[in-house]
């Protein structure tokens, strides 16, 4: 699903932002002074992350009726769901 919807980026920042909370926390514990630059650093980038993780929600195209179409990566097939194939079927 984060493949489909293209937020492999937004991961990788978030990713970014918890390892470098935890440098900044391994440094605080050692009383490095230059740590609470870390912590601002992994504040920054978990906002960031969040942002575009919301991105695809927030500009998302709207259909005549109203309806949120988001847009997917067309390379990436989607597997049908089953449900959908039985009551086509009966």
């Amino acid at each position: 699903m984060i493949k489909l919807l293209k937020l492999q980026k937004a991961v990788f920042v978030l990713i970014a932002g918890i390892l470098s909370f935890i440098a900044y926390k391994i440094l605080n514990a050692n009383h490095v002074k230059g740590s609470i630059y870390l912590q601002m650093l992994a504040g920054v980038l978990m906002i960031i992350g969040a942002l575009w993780l919301l991105y695809p929600i927030l500009f998302a195209k709207k259909d005549s009726d109203g309806n949120a179409e988001i847009i997917t990566d067309p390379t990436i097939e989607v597997p049908e769901d089953e449900e959908e194939e039985k009551t086509a079927t009966e």
